[in-house]
């Protein structure tokens, strides 16, 4: 049997048969996960990170796998070791297995569909799926040592490595539009174009709402500013012939003081200003409201 063929094989069992498979394969654990009394004094407060056992078989491009990884989150994880104070027999060896790159994505994928995407779902979605298409589909080899052995230990061609990915996505429940690498890229690029298309859209749905509501809050501003007039020139009528707006300044209505008034007790606009400092604005303009009254009595 080639080698998609056994990952086909190991797709359709369920995760205890694979797992039972896969010690077969490469045998048990080395060592522990992490070494027992740096976890203890860990859960303790007494360290802050636990020092590894030697497991690791990544020189011959295995990777490392917590058979208890489909009842527990991130079990290797120390912020949810400490967290959920997962108890150290789940690091132990005999709770280890070794897989290459593509057995580990099966063994996520198995987790998911036997959990109902409880667990296993973030690692092969974020971490396993994406290496996959990188390594394999884009064909882009990883740069580290360790990475490189791993890259060639589960090769694939691009055609293979979509075909098992189809296959994984199909086991979790999931549609898929393409058969190879060809119409795997095809999809991605449809999938790409609708997220375009979508954007576009949103945009201009965006930009149309952006525009009702400009026009909403000039159309406010103007009715604002209609009844701040209607106000104004009811308390202050005789201001409208003289074109006098709700929206004098200050030095404005000073100046209009200073000619109407206080041309013969000021020296100047600005020294009247200043003796006016203490008054508020509205009591200036009702002064000059009630000038420009009798101005007009007088008249």
């Amino acid at each position: 049997m080639n080698k998609f063929c056994e990952y086909q094989n190991l797709l359709t069992k369920t995760y205890d048969e694979a797992v039972d498979i896969l010690l077969q394969k490469y045998g048990h654990a080395l060592d522990d996960y992490y070494r027992e009394a740096s976890y203890v004094r860990f859960m303790q407060g007494e360290i802050k990170n636990i020092t590894k056992g030697k497991y690791s078989r990544t020189s011959e491009g295995l990777y490392c796998h917590h058979i208890d990884e489909i009842k527990i989150l991130k079990i290797s994880d120390q912020s949810f070791i400490k967290r959920d104070n997962i108890p150290f027999r789940h690091q132990k060896r005999e709770r280890l297995i070794y897989c290459d790159l593509i057995e580990h994505t099966i063994l996520h994928v198995l987790i998911t569909k036997e959990t109902s995407n409880e667990f296993g779902l973030p690692g092969y979605e974020v971490y396993l799926k994406p290496m996959i298409i990188e390594w394999y589909v884009e064909e882009t080899l990883p740069k580290p040592q360790w990475m490189q052995k791993c890259f060639k230990k589960s090769f694939l061609t691009p055609d293979e490595a979509v075909a098992i990915i189809k296959e994984m996505e199909e086991k979790i429940g999931r549609t898929t539009h393409y058969h190879d690498a060809e119409s795997y890229f095809e999809d991605i690029r449809r999938k790409e174009q609708e997220a375009d298309e979508l954007r576009r859209e949103m945009e201009e749905r965006q930009r149309i709402e952006d525009e009702l509501l400009r026009k909403k809050a000039v159309e406010k501003a103007k009715q604002l500013k209609k009844e701040k007039e209607r106000v104004f020139y009811s308390t202050y009528p005789e201001f409208k012939q003289l074109s006098i707006h709700p929206e004098i300044s200050r030095q404005k209505i000073i100046s209009l003081l200073f000619e109407y008034k206080y041309s013969e007790s000021y020296k100047t606009r600005k020294e009247l200003d200043s003796a006016m400092k203490p008054l508020i604005r509205d009591k200036l303009l009702s002064e000059l409201y009630e000038i420009v009254c009798k101005v007009n009595t007088f008249e």
